[in-house]
């Protein structure tokens, strides 16, 4: 069975199991070597059915730009992937929320079968809800891993991750942005030594 074939049944699989959510899957190059893993879609997101495509796509793209990574040559999806949101009781308006720790658990195994399809070389997380999901340790944090490549095995597979800030946490704080481009910069010579 090829990727796409079985993507799509994981995907439908993954449908029916959380029916009635506002769903995004992943989408990109099925034979990249490289796989990018979010936290979950946002409004933009679900709005466009397409993963990064608000404020923090917008920061990712220029991340990549400037890492000389093209977003077509990647595979892009979310360790969750329907969006997180809860009703803000002051405006009344559906808004996100952050993941717990029940809604990575109950999603990594679709994460990690979704891994094993596209079988990169390197497992890039953008923030701690992606690292915690893709090791399954619940202490990891992004502050303390960021920049760093590691080896992971999953379903009994082993790969290079590489853990990055969310791409929104530069929205928040500026700061972060030379960290980010820095961490890029180190992931990209990751890449060119293999």
């Amino acid at each position: 069975m090829v990727k796409n074939e079985m993507l799509k049944d994981l995907y439908d699989e993954y449908r029916e199991r959380f029916e009635g959510k506002e769903i995004v899957l992943g989408e990109g190059n099925v034979d990249s070597e490289v796989m990018l893993v979010g936290e979950a879609p946002g409004k933009d997101e679900v709005r466009l059915s397409r993963p990064f495509v608000g404020m923090a796509g917008k920061n990712l793209d220029e991340f990549l730009e400037i890492s000389g990574i093209d977003r077509a040559s990647l595979f892009i999806t979310n360790a969750i992937k329907y969006r997180l949101s809860k009703i803000n009781p002051k405006s009344g308006n559906v808004v996100n929320r952050p993941a717990s720790k029940a809604d990575i658990v109950e999603n990594a195994g679709f994460l990690h079968r979704e891994i094993r399809i596209i079988n990169p070389k390197y497992i890039v997380t953008l923030g701690n809800v992606p690292l915690k999901s893709v090791t399954g340790d619940f202490s990891a944090s992004i502050g303390s891993m960021h920049g760093e490549k590691k080896s992971v095995k999953i379903m009994g597979a082993e790969y290079i991750l590489f853990p990055l800030y969310h791409p929104a946490s530069i929205i928040y704080n500026r700061e972060l942005k030379d960290t980010y481009i820095e961490d890029l910069r180190k992931l990209r010579e990751v890449m060119h030594d293999m």
